[in-house]
């Protein structure tokens, strides 16, 4: 006698479900109900100026320790840097110019949230201290290096944005002496030109120092801190680059001065390159989010030759609208010096593979300033939902199929807009197809796209937000989207 198929269907699913009690039952695998402990710990230390000090840690767990993490920071500051250190040990540089004490904590956790365990402490209340010493070199602090940095990344490329986060949070955390610029290969040619220089293979990819250090894809934290460090102890010569520069609102004329500074006993020879960016991007990540230093094209970009113990000015002056860039704003723009040296080195732009080759010239100084202290940055505008590429039904992105990169929107969905100001923001608009749809006056900055009349069964719009910042200032940010009319 044949079972009709949704009695079979019933049968097979009791079968399955007895099995797994079965397995959880009696198979005898172990319960995770204990918490971590951390075994051993550095505890209070010593380091040098200039120098990475290392912070070794053991822990253990009946199971398995999923989360281990060291916070840290010098005496003075109000927050907290961290990294992970499931690895065992992290490097914590500490600056040539940090005239304190650092401070630290480690945590661990465990996969069922046992603990939070810590040593000294799990909030920072109590600490060991890293006491920093003189690094008993000659004392010249003119010559310093600063570490430069260059991002290779793409609007559609999803973890590229998470590698934006991390570079951004070092960088916003000072602990690392090191610039960054965001090269935009698919929406700007002269980041695609550079990044062509390192045989870039893919994104995210970013290159430390010219090419000494790469990294190639990663989404670690500490890969990061760990490469800059590496760059930070390089030895480098003597060369200082300060960058001035001034703006005429009048003539809408900017003024560059470069001085490079030779203090070695021979001749210095390598590559100016100038970098002109935006602070808040024009162009947005794969989340909507706009770009940190944004490159736009370079000011100068020339070979230089330094006499021992001389120093040379490069002079630019130029009108903004000169750069081929429209709507720039001079309170918006940053710009970077980089001396990179005429020595080539053997750079792969894929490690730990190293099959993509590139010719690396290291750079050996970096300064940066705005164009105008103090200015009053545009608002930074981003779309987070909907989400690039994926499949939305009634406005939650479900997934992103194997083939194609459209943005699907399937039943009503709640646009969703990320604003942010150095002062307030005053306004955000949602526009369809140029048409304002809607005007939101605080957050959440959000507005329901419904079944509006010209909303076809399957046709492909333009959803752009505008922001506008309490001075009048606006920044625009759009997706293209399919919808569905149901």
């Amino acid at each position: 006698m044949k079972l009709p198929l949704k009695i079979a269907v019933v049968i097979v699913i009791a079968i399955l479900l007895t099995s797994s009690v079965y397995v959880i039952f009696f198979t005898g695998e172990d319960v995770d109900n204990e918490p971590p402990s951390i075994d051993t710990i550095t505890r209070d230390t010593t380091g040098k100026k200039g120098e990475s000090i290392t912070i070794s840690v053991t822990f253990s767990d009946n199971i398995n320790v999923t989360n281990a993490t060291i916070f840290y920071k010098p005496a003075s500051a109000n927050n907290w840097s961290s990294t992970s250190i499931l690895s065992g040990s992290v490097n914590i540089y500490i600056p040539k110019n940090s005239d304190e004490d650092w401070y630290y904590y480690v945590t661990v956790d465990d996969a069922a949230g046992n603990g939070l365990v810590g040593d000294p402490s799990t909030n920072g209340s109590v600490y060991y201290t890293i006491t920093v010493s003189d690094n008993g070199d000659n004392g010249d602090d003119e010559f310093v290096h600063t570490v430069f940095i260059e991002e290779a990344t793409a609007t559609w490329c999803a973890p590229c944005t998470q590698v934006a986060a991390i570079l951004h949070d070092l960088y916003e955390a000072k602990n690392y002496q090191f610039y960054y610029v965001s090269m935009v290969h698919d929406v700007n040619d002269r980041a695609k030109e550079r990044l062509d220089d390192y045989n870039n293979l893919g994104f995210p990819t970013v290159y430390i120092d010219g090419g000494y250090k790469v990294v190639f894809t990663a989404e670690d934290k500490s890969e990061y801190e760990n490469m800059i460090s590496a760059a930070l102890l390089r030895n480098t010569p003597n060369l200082h680059i300060s960058v001035n520069a001034e703006f005429d609102n009048a003539t809408n004329e900017s003024t560059i001065d470069i001085i490079v500074e030779n203090g070695e006993k021979e001749t210095y020879t390598g590559r100016l390159r100038v970098y002109l960016t935006e602070i808040t991007s024009r162009w947005a990540d794969y989340d909507g989010n706009p770009y940190n230093f944004g490159f736009l094209d370079y000011i100068i970009n020339q070979e230089i030759s330094i006499g021992a113990g001389d120093n040379e000015v490069f002079h630019d002056v130029r009108k903004i609208s000169d750069f081929g860039f429209s709507n720039l704003d001079p309170e918006n723009l940053k710009i970077f010096a980089v001396v990179f040296s005429s020595e080539k080195n053997q750079g792969y732009s894929d490690p730990p593979d190293n099959q993509e080759p590139f010719d690396a010239y290291y750079a050996d100084a970096v300064n940066a300033t705005v164009l105008v202290p103090g200015g009053n940055q545009p608002p930074g505008v981003g779309i987070s939902i909907p989400v690039k590429g994926k499949w939305h039904f009634w406005g939650r992105p479900l997934f992103k199929p194997l083939f194609g990169n459209n943005t699907i929107l399937i039943g009503k969905t709640t646009i969703t807009a990320i604003a942010e100001d150095d002062s307030n923001i005053e306004k955000v608009e949602f526009y369809i197809n140029e048409n304002l749809k809607s005007t939101v006056y605080q957050e959440p900055y959000e507005w329901s796209l419904k079944r509006v009349a010209f909303i076809k069964h399957y046709r492909r719009y333009t959803i752009t937000v505008k922001a506008y910042d309490d001075t009048g200032k606006t920044a625009t940010t759009s997706i293209d989207v399919k919808s569905f009319r149901l």
